[in-house]
């Protein structure tokens, strides 16, 4: 069996018709039926013959993708199409057929049968060569050198809600959003220094919305300039800022939009749409990726704000690790005690707001924690930090019982009763690094009485 991704028009579309009505399909409705091309050669001799005017060049990589969509592909491969804010489609792959004459929105000839499953997989579960390899703007491709890690997405094996916020990339999304929104532009500044442009940041007055102006002179060969709008919010990104974007752009102008959230199907059909000045879109995981490629080359003060450091290995997500954990990601660190904390009573983990509402608020349990046997007796309470952009220990808990958490050598802790709201949350103080990355041993009364986390630890 084989892995593709397959995307139903700029954006995707198409791909709410195709859902529905269990297909997937690709242009070129110029080139006739594939079963009777039959192979790559008589696909190259239709496009040659279309009013495309591709170029020799253009034309192979053309063909190489319609006889990957008809020929290649067989009945039972699996297909991921993207439907937008970073969740995709799956499917199983049918017959290919030509629809001489469409019905419906999609004017797509060339199709497959496809049984989509209920279930859909989220970039945010990837890593980050797989989340990279998504980003490719051909319209279909081979995902099969990711097999193994599709394969445990598709069984579902991803992330428990406690384990969820030690992802490097989760980490660091939660050290950006610590930033305020001119400290954030100046990050951005930063990195595209760090990639090669000379750039500077604009002045709130007259920018046509521009925050970042950025230059790429190659060797006097070429000079590339790049204007860019970030957006440091957690709301998902529409096409009207797209437009807006566009339109403070000439002709001989990239633009380039960044969020630290995500965007909608809408704003990437936009962006993409044929005709228009290209818009380069960064979601956070895209940044996220960047940030982790280009890691060493970052000023120091960055760095410490993420609070990571970078582990001997292969893969670019693999190199790093919490800083001053000794255990590997998605392990978490059993907290160190000190002869001075001998009377903790609590335990403070960390929650993204997701888990922390379907997880400790509702059902009233945290798992998936590591937590030494003979410390198990001394937890009377479970604190949450929730971590950015709100970075404060909001609530507590009466501990009931903490059990095995299923096969694994981690433990799940119940509640007594309801989570108990802090009457003043505990925000950060002047150490960064005391905000809580893997579970860390507290007094309650402590938490209960502290104005920062320094007054915590």
């Amino acid at each position: 069996m084989s892995y593709y991704l397959a995307r139903v028009g700029e954006g995707s579309k198409y791909i709410s018709e195709a859902k529905s009505q269990g297909f997937i399909a690709i242009g070129w409705e110029e080139v006739p039926d594939l079963q009777k091309l039959k192979n790559l050669e008589n696909i190259k001799k239709a496009l040659a013959k279309s009013s495309y005017g591709y170029t020799p060049g253009q034309i192979a990589v053309q063909a190489g993708q319609i006889y990957r969509f008809g020929i290649e592909m067989q009945e039972g491969d699996t297909v991921f199409s993207p439907l937008g804010k970073g969740e995709y489609l799956v499917g199983t792959a049918g017959e290919y057929y030509f629809e001489d004459l469409p019905k419906g929105g999609c004017p797509f000839k060339h199709r497959r049968k496809v049984n989509w499953k209920k279930n859909t997989v989220l970039k945010e579960d990837m890593s980050t060569n797989l989340a990279y390899s998504l980003g490719a703007t051909l319209t279909i491709f081979s995902l099969n050198k990711y097999e193994k890690e599709l394969e445990q997405l598709l069984l579902g094996q991803v992330f428990t809600p406690a384990e969820k916020p030690q992802r490097i990339r989760d980490v660091v999304l939660s050290g950006l959003m610590e930033l305020n929104g001119k400290e954030f532009e100046e990050f951005i500044r930063h990195v595209l220094e760090v990639i090669g442009f000379s750039a500077e940041t604009t002045q709130y007055v007259g920018d046509k919305g521009i925050d970042v102006n950025g230059i790429l002179d190659a060797e006097g060969l070429a000079s590339i300039t790049l204007r860019v709008q970030v957006k440091r919010v957690r709301g998902t990104i529409g096409n009207n800022n797209v437009l807006a974007l566009r339109g403070a752009l000439s002709q001989s102008e990239h633009g380039c939009l960044i969020t630290l959230s995500t965007f909608t199907s809408q704003a990437i059909e936009e962006a993409e749409a044929p005709g228009k000045i290209n818009v380069k879109l960064i979601d956070g995981n895209d940044l996220a990726g960047i940030i982790l490629k280009h890691f060493d080359e970052l000023d120091d003060k960055y760095k410490n704000t993420f609070g990571i450091s970078r582990k001997k290995d292969f893969n670019i997500e693999d190199q790093f690790e919490i800083a001053g954990s000794e255990v590997e990601l998605p392990e978490i660190q059993e907290p160190v005690i000190k002869e001075a904390d001998s009377k903790w009573d609590t335990i403070v983990c960390a929650a993204k707001e997701d888990g922390f509402k379907r997880a400790f608020i509702k059902q009233k349990a945290w798992w998936a924690i590591r937590i030494n046997k003979k410390s198990i007796p001394k937890i009377k309470y479970i604190a949450m930090y929730q971590t950015a952009p709100i970075s404060k220990i909001t609530y507590y808990g009466i501990v009931d019982k903490i059990e095995t958490y299923e096969n694994t050598n981690k433990y799940i802790v119940y509640l007594e009763r309801n989570p108990i709201k802090l009457k003043k949350a505990v925000g950060l103080g002047k150490n960064p690094y005391l905000k809580p990355q893997s579970p860390k041993y507290a007094q309650l009364n402590k938490i209960i009485a502290a104005k920062t986390l320094d007054d915590v630890w």
